[in-house]
């Protein structure tokens, strides 16, 4: 079996990476296998994820229910070993359509946190809305001089993610946020704004190329941050934003597009399915790691 009769859009392996082997039985009768990484997160990282994460990755696209419940108790039984803090989680990245298995997550503790949703290029286009009041444009040359205006319009975003669950708390937030978008403007990767009545009001911050492993072969590029100040919400300028990030990206040669979203958020979940994006994969944690049962 391959991850592709799960969804056609996924690939039809995902290597699992390096870690270490966990292999239970089920039923008494046959065994699946997964791999057990310890990741570490600081710096712009750490905005995202606790400090430390056990990522659980199965073998075989095949696990079943069964399979990935076992697995669980596995992935419990090896965390008794250890001694995770608060600043802790496991997780496991598992496509969307998988129902069985994401019954079987949630039994134990997990909960759907981050999803990748891909839309190709032959999707239908977006409707960029009527935002004659905002103007959309390349942010190049006068990069520098807006930065600071882009950190407050991220910083505005990434609070609001902190209040709902889908990124972590940090003191130096501001400080990783600007080195971070600096880093995009000396790397030239894309972005655009959107100016209302001389004000920055959006932005979206794009890579190209953003290979990603668990989407099949071909070019694709990864619409990163797209933000819309509070005050200018309801205006379409995120519609346009994302047009235009689009218009330019697949005239590139991109195979298609695609982002990261928490379910948490209310707000990005209907906004980016209503712009042709369907989950492809779901990141399920326990936070703590502790809560995992």
């Amino acid at each position: 079996m391959s991850f592709a009769r799960i969804d056609p859009l996924l690939p039809d392996v995902v290597d699992p990476g390096e870690g270490e082997r966990l292999t239970v039985a089920v039923s008494g009768r046959t065994t699946v296998s997964a791999v057990l990484y310890r990741a570490r997160h600081d710096g712009w990282s750490a905005l995202w994820h606790p400090r430390v994460v056990w990522e659980l990755t199965p073998v075989s696209p095949d696990v079943g229910a069964g399979g990935m419940a076992a697995l669980l108790d596995a992935l419990r039984e090896r965390l008794r070993q250890e001694r995770p803090g608060t600043d802790s989680a496991c997780s496991v990245t598992w496509p969307s359509r998988d129902l069985g298995a994401g019954q079987a997550l949630a039994a134990h503790g997990f909960a759907p946190y981050t999803v990748l949703a891909a839309r190709e290029a032959t999707s239908p286009a977006v409707d960029s809305a009527d935002c004659s009041a905002a103007e959309v444009r390349p942010l190049t040359g006068d990069a520098e001089a807006l930065v600071p205006d882009v950190v407050d319009l991220w910083r505005e975003e990434w609070h609001y993610a902190v209040s709902v669950g889908a990124a972590v708390h940090r003191p130096d937030a501001a400080a990783l946020l600007e080195g971070e978008l600096r880093r995009a403007v000396s790397a030239a990767e894309p972005m655009w704004v959107a100016e209302a009545d001389g004000v920055l009001a959006g932005l979206a911050l794009c890579r190209w190329p953003a290979p990603q492993p668990r989407l099949p072969s071909g070019s694709w590029a990864q619409l990163h941050t797209v933000s819309v100040a509070a005050s200018a919400r309801g205006r379409g300028i995120g519609r346009a934003l994302v047009a235009a990030a689009h218009d330019r990206l697949l005239a590139r040669g991109a195979r298609g597009t695609y982002v990261f979203y928490s379910p948490h958020n209310a707000l990005s979940t209907v906004f980016w399915h209503r712009q042709g994006y369907r989950p492809l994969w779901t990141t399920w944690e326990a936070r703590p790691a502790t809560a995992a049962r």
